[in-house]
């Protein structure tokens, strides 16, 4: 009989390979999971940093969305409030109209729409988390000043006519800021400046010819800032339902990287159990090799 020279190499080799079998099997089995690493399962891994961005891209919208939240309910409670104030300064003006008002009565009602105007301007200029939410883009920069040194008073805006997007993870942009200039100075729906106008005219003691106009324009202002009001109103909606969809959706994505990942602990349990006996059974087979001499196998 000729005997093979590399038979014990093989054997060696053999049980090398069992052990690093066995040690990857443990490894999975306490940790819960089947790749560890790129080279456990590339394909896995890579479908695994796919998910792992998905998740922050919703994670991050999720986050945002708070924040976007808050700014627009704010937003939607100033401009309430700004409709309330107008809404009685149209009351006002009109029954100033009627004919029967002494230059007294005027006077108080001049007072009281210039107490709505300030009220309103203050609106104007609410801001959120340290940041104008009237201004444009220019966040940090009031956006309303009135001038009452003038007659009629005189509003500015130092704002920009920019409006600011939010962009949802599926790439739908949503309008989350309105220049304040389109709400409270819009042409021909100007709040400020008729009310402003409407003080000056009140405050004389006898309506103007201008002063139905001023009231007309007043009026256009108040529907042109309810309909303002309802833009940012559908976007506070989206928002919210965009951001549970991304919670939602976070949720699944984490579901399947984790089961892309994990271990199936049965089945790995099962496979080092086998893995083990045929160390055992490998290591038997040697073990009785050693026992014995290369001439001892050559005789038989």
């Amino acid at each position: 009989m000729r005997a093979d020279p590399f038979y014990s190499l093989s054997l060696n080799s053999s049980l090398d390979s069992l052990t690093a079998r066995q040690d990857s099997l443990t490894s999975q089995l306490s940790s819960g999971l089947a790749v560890s690493s790129p080279s456990d399962n590339p394909l896995a891994a890579s479908e695994g940093v796919a998910l792992g961005s998905a998740i922050s891209q919703d994670d991050a919208y999720v986050q945002s969305a708070t924040t976007l939240e808050g700014r627009l309910q704010t937003s939607d409670s100033a401009l309430g409030s700004a409709v309330t104030q107008i809404t009685s300064a149209i009351s006002l003006a009109t029954s100033g109209l009627n004919g029967t008002l002494n230059a007294s009565d005027l006077s108080e009602i001049s007072a009281q729409l210039a107490a709505a105007r300030d009220q309103i301007v203050s609106l104007a200029n609410t801001t959120y988390a340290g940041t104008y939410l009237f201004s444009g883009t220019s966040g940090s920069t009031q956006p309303f000043t009135n001038d009452t040194s003038t007659t009629p008073a005189t509003a500015t805006y130092a704002g920009d006519s920019n409006q600011q997007y939010a962009e949802t993870p599926s790439g739908q942009k949503i309008a989350v800021s309105l220049p304040g200039s389109s709400i409270f100075s819009a042409t021909g729906a100007d709040v400020l400046g008729s009310l402003n106008a409407l003080v000056a005219d009140f405050a004389s003691g006898t309506p103007s010819s201008s002063t139905a106009a001023d009231l007309a324009s007043l009026s256009a202002g108040l529907g042109n800032v309810t309909a303002q009001r309802a833009v940012l109103g559908a976007s506070l909606s989206t928002v919210q339902q965009t951001s549970s969809y991304a919670s939602t959706d976070e949720t699944n994505l984490e579901a399947a990287q984790s089961s892309l990942v994990s271990a199936n602990t049965a089945t790995i349990a099962t496979q080092l159990s086998s893995t083990e006996t045929q160390s055992q059974a490998l290591m038997s087979v040697m073990s009785s090799i050693g026992s014995k001499s290369l001439f001892d196998y050559m005789q038989s």
